[in-house]
């Protein structure tokens, strides 16, 4: 049997690691998201959003990973936070596919931006895609923020349509006839 010099055994170690990061990355991404979803319970919200981060990093493509971040990002209520919540869902929702989760986040950061289109845009994109009263609803009253009325009665319908006990929605309607 032939002996492996030191500069072969060190390739093959890197060319074995390199395959197993290939084949393990989502699972190593799961395993970082947990992480995160630990340090968040612990009332750890910094190590969450860096553990989330990593996790986007390492699995470009985890919808979860994007999901918990941008998430975060929005619920610190500063305008850098939502920014970069609107960058990781953008993102994400480019090379993941549509997702209900990733355009809610996105619409709650689009918010605190002011940037009311938008999040009524997001908005109605992640009810259409969850049949959910309470994204539809939302998007109805960044409607109204915009003054478009037609839109906001559109909304709203379309939340009664999903919901016919939404409160919410049977409420902003009548109010808007």
């Amino acid at each position: 049997m032939m002996r492996l010099t030191r500069a072969r055994r060190v390739c093959l170690a890197s060319a074995a690691l390199a395959a197993a990061f290939v084949l393990f990355h989502g699972q190593l991404a799961a395993a970082v998201v947990t992480r995160g979803d630990d340090a968040l319970r612990a009332g750890d919200v910094a190590d969450a959003i860096r553990f989330y981060d990593r996790a986007t990093q390492i699995d470009p493509h985890s919808i979860v990973a994007a999901d918990r971040l941008a998430f975060q990002l929005a619920l610190r209520h500063d305008r850098a936070g939502a920014r970069l919540a609107v960058t990781v869902a953008g993102r994400a929702l480019a090379t993941g596919g549509p997702d209900p989760g990733l355009f809610a986040d996105r619409a709650f950061a689009e918010l605190q931006l002011r940037r009311w289109r938008d999040a009524e845009t997001d908005f109605a994109r992640a009810g259409a895609l969850a049949h959910d009263a309470r994204y539809e609803h939302f998007a109805g009253r960044m409607a109204l923020r915009t003054s478009d009325l037609r839109a906001a009665r559109r909304f709203e319908r379309l939340a009664l349509a999903d919901a016919p006990g939404f409160a919410p929605a049977r409420a902003l309607l009548r109010s808007l006839r």
